[in-house]
């Protein structure tokens, strides 16, 4: 078959006779177009195959004489197979819609698995890391504890966890195990801080506490999950070394840090007045004085306001404590003011917070491995900062001031329903306070070697009522 030449249609059989024939037909264009061709008694059909050319172009529908041969024999065989041309062609569109139907349903199975990866992508980044965990407790506190309280809890978070331990930090919180809390416990109780040890295992425990339904909180705007399914520093113990609190200081030790506390290396001025403070108030607890401002002192009624926040209350339980202030207190007061008066808060180093609650720890710490913790040739013995309060308790005790100012002027056993509800006027038990004070004053001064112990007014000293 002369069959690029054809001018306008021209056939040939396929195979043996009954098999269809391969039909060439010339267009108008001159393009000559092939079909495989089925002649019955019934009907004439045809199905175009391709378009014939000596030099097919790849990825189109040309084919050369041979190629076209072949696939008019191809399908002269599946219509054969599928019992005529017209349901082959109804067999090859079935055939195309179900391909077209697997392929958009693989399409669609293609899109939900990208959909299901992203997803799960953001349940995964949406997961909070440990840091974030400790992070949102801190973020819980604030509002309930005080500011020292928050402020240390972050201090804690940096030295114990971020800086040292950067890759636990960054674990997702769900991941963490008993033995990462011991990767931080660890450091702290081998360098000594045994109370810090269990002390920070106590907040650790608290947070992943927090973390465990802070996911059910209305109104929680940390749009962080943690997906944690147990505690794991709830099962890291430490153990319990400090003993029952009941250190004083002699006379002869407070004494001593009072007269040397100010000279101490490494004891700034304002770290000093505020353990001077403590004891001219007659050991006021010293996390509140801390956290006084200026605002919180009248030097002309010779008073500081005080709030005390005990219990599980927090905030809620806060409670006004007036404490009046000797001339001592006020000089020393006043001392400050010309350090820090520019500033909110008195007891702060650099103006921005006030003290953290450990800096006083650590100044006494750096008091007991100076030369004047040596008195007599002897070592004093250990003691903290709270100490100086149990330490003027006594000494009022020794001086015989009743038991009943004692605590109304360091506001002990001053709450229940009694104090909340009838005595709860912050003034009108100011008289009988400045009556404490005065005495403890006088106690404290013969302490300090400025009072002579035996007589006064030619009366004995031994006992004020």
């Amino acid at each position: 078959m002369e069959a690029y030449t054809v001018k306008t249609r021209q056939s040939e059989p396929v195979g043996s006779r009954g098999k269809g024939t391969l039909l060439l037909e010339r267009k108008a264009s001159g393009a000559i177009i092939a079909y495989y061709r089925e002649r019955t008694p019934k009907s004439d059909k045809r199905l175009q195959i391709g378009m014939l050319a000596k030099k097919p172009r790849p990825a189109t529908a040309e084919l050369d004489l041979g190629g076209l041969r072949a696939e008019a024999m191809r399908i002269s065989g599946e219509v054969a197979i599928a019992g005529g041309l017209v349901a082959y062609i109804e067999q090859q569109a079935e055939q195309k819609l179900i391909a077209l139907s697997d392929e958009v349903a693989a399409q669609d199975a293609a899109k939900a698995e990208i959909f299901e990866r992203q997803r799960l992508a953001e349940i995964e980044a949406s997961r909070g890391s440990f840091g974030d965990l400790f992070l949102d407790y801190i973020e819980s506190r604030k509002g309930k504890a005080t500011p020292g309280v928050t402020t240390e809890l972050e201090r804690l978070y940096l030295t114990n966890i971020k800086t040292p331990h950067p890759t636990i930090a960054l674990m997702k919180a769900k991941d963490i195990r008993p033995d990462h809390i011991l990767a931080i416990l660890n450091p702290i109780w081998d360098r000594g801080s045994k109370v810090q040890a269990d002390r920070m295992r106590s907040y650790l425990s608290a947070a992943f506490r927090h973390g465990l339904t802070a996911e059910s909180v209305v109104g929680r705007t940390n749009a962080k999950v943690y997906g944690l399914e147990s505690n794991p520093a709830s099962l890291v113990k430490v153990e319990k070394t400090s003993a029952p609190v009941e250190r004083a200081l002699s006379d002869v030790e407070l004494r001593q840090f009072w007269e040397t506390i100010e000279s101490t290396e490494g004891i700034g001025p304002v770290m000093a007045l505020l353990f001077k403070f403590v004891v001219a108030t007659a050991g006021q607890r010293i996390k509140n004085i801390i956290e006084t401002t200026w605002a919180d002192y009248d030097l002309d009624a010779g008073t500081v306001q005080l709030i005390h926040r005990k219990g599980r209350g927090g905030q809620t339980m806060s409670r006004v404590h007036l404490v009046p202030l000797t001339k001592r207190a006020i000089e020393l007061i006043q001392r400050v003011r010309e350090i820090n008066g520019d500033h909110q808060w008195p007891w702060t180093t650099h103006g921005k917070q006030p003290f953290v609650i450990s800096s006083p720890t650590h100044a006494v710490a750096d008091w007991l491995d100076s030369e004047h913790s040596i008195i007599a040739g002897v070592q004093s013995s250990s003691f903290s900062p709270r100490d100086l309060r149990r330490t003027c308790t006594q000494l009022m005790q020794k001086h015989g001031i009743d038991d009943r100012l004692s605590d109304l002027l360091q506001a002990h056993g001053q709450t229940g329903i009694v104090a909340r509800h009838y005595r709860n006027n912050p003034e009108a038990a100011l008289p009988e306070k400045r009556r404490g004070i005065d005495l403890f004053d006088l106690a404290l001064a013969k302490v300090l070697g400025e009072v002579k112990n035996s007589h006064r007014n030619g009366e004995s000293d031994e006992r004020y009522h």
